[in-house]
C-alpha cells in the first residue's frame, strides 16, 4: 500500500501495508523475479490493490518477456490501515471523490479496487 512519504518498512510482513510512497516496494520486485521463478508454461496470479498503479505491473512483467493481462477485479470494503489513510489517499486523488468523510458511515461504503494480473512464462 501507498504510505505517505515514509520509506518501506524493514519489517518483512509490514511491506505489504507499508510499500513506499507509490505502494510498488514490493510489486516491482516480484514483476522484476517472476520470469526467473516460473517454468515454461508457468502462470503468475497477482493481485495487488489498485491504488498501486497495476498497469506498471502490466508494463513490468510484459518487458520481463512474459504474456500478462488483467483477468479479474474485485471490491472490498477499506482495511484498518487504508481506513487511517483515507484523507492522504484522497488528497492524492487515489479515492474516488465522496469517499475520504473520515467518521462518517453516511453515503456509500468506502471501498478500494483489488486487480488480478495473470502473467504466464511462453
Amino acid at each position: 500500500m501507498p504510505s505517505g512519504g515514509r520509506p518501506p518498512s524493514q519489517h518483512r510482513a509490514a511491506f505489504a501495508w507499508d510499500a513506499g510512497r507509490d505502494g510498488r516496494a514490493v510489486l516491482d520486485r516480484v514483476c522484476a523475479g517472476a520470469p526467473d521463478a516460473l517454468v515454461p508454461g508457468g502462470v503468475l496470479l497477482l493481485v495487488q490493490s489498485a491504488l498501486a498503479r497495476p498497469g506498471a505491473s502490466l508494463d513490468r512483467l510484459r518487458s520481463a518477456g512474459l504474456d500478462a493481462e488483467i483477468d479479474g477485479h474485485a471490491r472490498i470494503p477499506l482495511g484498518p490501515v487504508l481506513r487511517k489513510r483515507r484523507d492522504w489517499l484522497a488528497a492524492r486523488g487515489l479515492l474516488a471523490d465522496g469517499t475520504a468523510r473520515a467518521g462518517r458511515r453516511t453515503g456509500p461504503a468506502v471501498t478500494e479496487e483489488l486487480v488480478v494480473i495473470r502473467a504466464q512464462r511462453p
